[in-house]
């Protein structure tokens, strides 16, 4: 049996267990049968289109062209089939189709929306259909974009036929095959001139920017190809949710979901000739392109805004810190603010620099990352996005980068955002700037540095010459790629002047961030050896996890938690020798973030340890390593003592094999 014969078969035998799906809407049984017989009888005898024997015999397509026309038959029976699934989605927004009415046929329209199922388009047409009279006249017209695999299954390519649609070949598609990259070619090309020509005629060209489904319901980039199909164009804006739940993809089981199509307002992308703006009605928007930039990008990413105006904020995915966090209940656009409440300068770009420079753009401010290297500037400038650390994410538009150390002069709040090994790559460039801009410097980053020091905020006192009173730092439990991504977390702040404190905690609380003072408020040196001191212990904590996965197999959680109490206390003693105050270490940058560090899912120094346990050293440098390496030079690492960081020095840094002296450490954790 082929391996088609045996999805079919499949998909006969488990697709009458849709009956109770189709009953939950008001069919009877016998009614829900008969139209799953009837889906099933019609997607077996409606044919692929022509369109496909292109691929087998490429000299056909002068004949058979790529356009495939709505077929009436396929279209009524998908509209009563999808109509009780769907009985729960509500159509928002209809009253903008009419803006449309007086350019169809003279000004080119193409649809957009965000991609979550197979059953997008098929949806789309009939939400549409079932709007009222404004919304079937636009279905009537839509030509889906689509390619050629969405028309090999008879389960999906029923649907296909309600609507017109226009073959293309994605860029994966012509790689996976390049024996027919050139008949790929030219029928992308052929597809794009008759969109031209049908949008003359008063068609909607209708296009998933995504270029695929999106897997997780989050909006992904925009595919600059689009781009063709929008500049100088009006655009209608679809926004989707809910039609993912409706047939998931590890099977053939319908659910009757609850969802939502909202249309937003046609808006124009780019410049028309002067002929057609006669006909451009004076109550639409238009984006026009930017002065300079990439206008391409410029184009794409709009649209990617049009859509995600219109979605659920947990939708907004790839362009999720363009929208304000501050703001719970609708979709408000970051803006760059023509009178900035602060000129925030952040001093060097790192994971947790970038994550902290998209949280403070929430407010009305300005934020610059400061970063000697000036290509590395540039092209995150032009792309909006932080090119080295979190090339998905767009950032938002009052975040900037900069290489010029002048940038500091008018800064009225620096960030200290540089990783403790790469402050001499950083503050030689920046030294002049910031000793005479008396501004605040709050510190981010965790961890030790290598002078005698052992801390940030004491090297830029006693190296960097700035003035105590300027200095402050903030921490927590928490991971810079999180805070990217938007998920509830807090700090805690200390400063050495107390009137930076409103000010700072003010700056670090949105929608999704809550911040407070530490338990010492004044005790900053406590709040960063609590950050320092738990990467060292988290990577320690790695160490036990691989020597025991590795030994006993499964999980380890019975030693990991029960030795925890022990990790902490040594870490609290280290703490409290370099003089950090005992019950600042019961914060969130100490007993949180110590639980965070080591039993986290994703904590770059505990996955440090374990590779080591298992034999490979990590080529990435992390703060708990960097700490163990400069940790001498600020105390004595007594293996009396101090024996979990004394073995975790003597198995990283010593190289010695962690398997001789596990033995002797697991004799003195077991009992405490």
């Amino acid at each position: 049996m082929t391996e088609k014969e045996a999805t079919l078969g499949r998909w006969s035998k488990e697709f009458f267990e849709n009956i109770h799906v189709l009953a939950k809407s008001g069919l009877t049984e016998a009614e829900a049968r008969k139209i799953l017989e009837e889906f099933l009888i019609l997607s077996n005898a409606t044919p692929k289109p022509k369109v496909m024997e292109i691929f087998n015999d490429p000299t056909k397509l002068e004949e058979v062209g790529v356009l495939t026309e709505m077929n009436p038959k396929p279209r009524d029976f998908m509209l009563r089939f999808l109509e009780p699934i769907m009985k729960k989605f509500k159509v928002e927004g209809v009253e903008n189709l009419e803006l449309l009415n007086p350019v169809l046929g003279k000004i080119p329209v193409t649809l957009i929306s965000n991609h979550l199922s197979h059953l997008d388009a098929p949806a789309i047409f009939a939400l549409l259909y079932g709007s009222g009279e404004q919304g079937r006249k636009i279905a009537e017209r839509l030509i889906f974009i689509a390619g050629r695999l969405a028309f090999e299954p008879d389960f999906t390519r029923l649907g296909l036929y309600m609507f017109g649609t226009l073959l293309v070949c994605s860029k994966k598609d012509m790689a996976d095959t390049p024996s027919l990259s050139d008949i790929m070619t030219k029928i992308n090309m052929r597809a794009f001139r008759q969109s031209q020509k049908l949008q003359s005629e008063g068609k909607i060209i209708s296009i998933f920017p995504e270029g695929t489904r999106s897997r997780d319901g989050r909006l992904m980039p925009f595919v600059d190809t689009v781009y063709h199909y929008v500049a100088n164009k009006i655009v209608l804006p679809i926004s989707l949710e809910g039609t993912e739940k409706i047939l998931p993809t590890n099977g053939f089981l319908f659910n009757q979901a609850t969802g939502k199509l909202t249309i937003g307002k046609p808006v124009l992308v780019g410049e028309l000739p002067k002929k057609l703006m006669e006909f451009f009605p004076d109550n639409l928007e238009q984006i026009q392109f930017p002065g300079k930039g990439d206008k391409k990008q410029f184009l794409i990413d709009n649209l990617a805004l049009l859509v995600g105006s219109n979605l659920n904020k947990h939708q907004h995915g790839t362009y999720r810190n363009l929208y304000k966090g501050d703001e719970i209940k609708q979709n408000v656009l970051i803006q760059v603010p023509s009178k900035p409440k602060e000129e925030i300068v952040i001093l060097g770009s790192s994971n947790m620099s970038v994550a902290v420079g998209t949280l403070l753009a929430n407010k009305e401010v300005k934020v610059t990352i400061y970063h000697p290297n000036e290509e590395e500037c540039t092209r995150s400038n032009e792309e909006q996005r932080d090119v080295v650390h979190y090339p998905i994410y767009k950032l938002p538009p009052n975040m900037e980068f900069s290489a010029d150390p002048s940038v500091c002069a008018k800064a009225t709040l620096f960030i200290q955002g540089t990783n403790p090994w790469q402050m001499d790559e950083v503050y030689p460039h920046i030294k002049a700037e910031i000793q005479k801009n008396q501004a605040p410097i709050i510190n981010v980053i965790k961890g030790f540095t290598g002078s005698n020091q052992g801390l940030i905020l004491e090297d830029l006192q006693n190296i960097f010459g700035i003035d105590p009173n300027r200095l402050g730092v903030i921490a927590g439990a928490n991971y810079p790629d999180q805070i990217m991504e938007r998920k509830i977390t807090g700090f805690e702040v200390a400063t050495n002047h107390p009137d930076v404190h409103n000010r700072i905690q003010g700056l670090f609380n949105t929608g999704y961030i809550f911040s407070r003072p530490a338990i010492n408020p004044s005790d900053t040196k406590g709040v960063q050896l609590g950050g320092a001191l738990k990467t060292v212990f988290a990577l320690a904590m790695g160490l036990v996890e691989g020597y025991f996965k590795k030994n006993l197999g499964g999980n380890v959680d019975n030693t990991l938690f029960h030795i925890s109490n022990r990790f902490f206390h040594e870490m609290v003693g280290i703490g409290t020798a370099l003089g950090g105050k005992p019950e600042t270490f019961q914060g969130l940058s100490g007993l949180t973030d110590f639980m965070l560090a080591c039993f986290g899912s994703d904590t770059r120094d505990r996955k440090y340890g374990f590779d080591v346990a298992n034999g490979t050293t990590p080529d990435k440098i992390t703060n708990g390593f960097y700490g163990l390496k400069v940790l001498p030079n600020l105390m004595k690492i007594d293996k009396e003592k101090y024996p979990i960081l004394a073995s975790a020095y003597m198995t990283v840094i010593q190289k010695v094999d962690f398997d001789k002296i596990a033995e002797e450490l697991q004799s003195r954790l077991q009992r405490f």
